[in-house]
């Protein structure tokens, strides 16, 4: 192996941090006190043990947990109740801290000139949105048409995986079932706390969702996308086309190059 080859496995063995303690985009604010998850977590590096769950027969999401809960070096914290805006932002942290590697590339297209390229993001130079209590004002909904009160809620990673489980088995037993009228009804009933002060079960929230007016269910839909930017990475990370010149935005999502990066 020649020095640039080894140079590419490890890019800078000097210094090397075994831990790490970062702040959490929510500073904890969106958790009970049962939750046991404060303004921070901290965080080891990845072993051989942790890269080897990325091959396991199981969801994504569900991957991810147990790799974030293998690493999470505070006491009886579940890795699962971390809310998914935390959670992301804390995968994207034990990437660098396990692999050394700030660079973290995302396809682009470019809808001016139809190029797909790829934008080589530094993570570490990434701006992080705080979550304030101010914010925190936006969980609670009046529809405008009902007039119901809605509290909203930001979803955990372990409401993801329950609510992918619950997909797989409903198309596994109605495969011939639309699954993006499934995704459309689904994404909605993520964020939904309670209704009037009432918690509902999966399917009556399903029913509840499926019967909203339209106007009700456009204007819910709007304050739900408004959560997804509340904190975490900032979302809109400006690219600029190799071919044409022209800019265009871009958000961070999560792919193979997470803990597996092309050279």
């Amino acid at each position: 192996m020649n020095k640039e080859e080894n140079k590419e496995i490890l890019p800078n063995i000097k210094n090397i941090k075994t831990q790490d303690t970062f702040t959490l985009p929510s500073k904890g604010l969106v958790y009970a006190e049962a939750d046991n998850i404060g303004k921070s977590i901290t965080l080891r590096r990845m072993t051989t043990k942790e890269d080897k769950m990325r091959l396991r027969n199981e969801s994504e999401d569900k991957v991810r947990k147990d790799i974030l809960q293998a690493c999470i070096l505070d006491q009886n914290v579940d890795a699962g109740k971390l809310k998914l805006l935390d959670a992301n932002f804390l995968l994207f942290k034990l990437r660098v801290l396990s692999l050394l590697d700030d660079t973290y590339k995302v396809s682009c297209f470019c809808p001016k000139c139809t190029t797909t390229f790829v934008h080589e993001v530094n993570l570490s130079e990434l701006d992080v949105n705080y979550l304030t209590k101010e914010k925190l004002k936006m969980l609670k909904v009046e529809l405008p048409l009902s007039k119901l009160q809605v509290d909203l809620k930001y979803p955990s990673l372990q409401d993801t995986i329950n609510m992918g489980d619950k997909l797989r088995e409903y198309i596994d037993k109605f495969p011939n079932a639309d699954r993006n009228e499934l995704v459309y009804t689904v994404s909605s009933m993520l964020y939904i706390d309670k209704i009037n002060g009432q918690k509902l079960l999966s399917e009556e929230l399903e029913d509840w969702v499926d019967n909203l007016d339209i106007l009700d269910n456009r204007f819910l839909r709007n304050n739900i996308a408004k959560l997804d930017n509340s904190f975490g990475f900032d979302e809109v990370i400006p690219a600029q086309c190799p071919n044409c010149g022209n800019v265009i935005n871009h958000g961070l999502p999560i792919t193979n190059e997470l803990f597996n990066p092309s050279l």
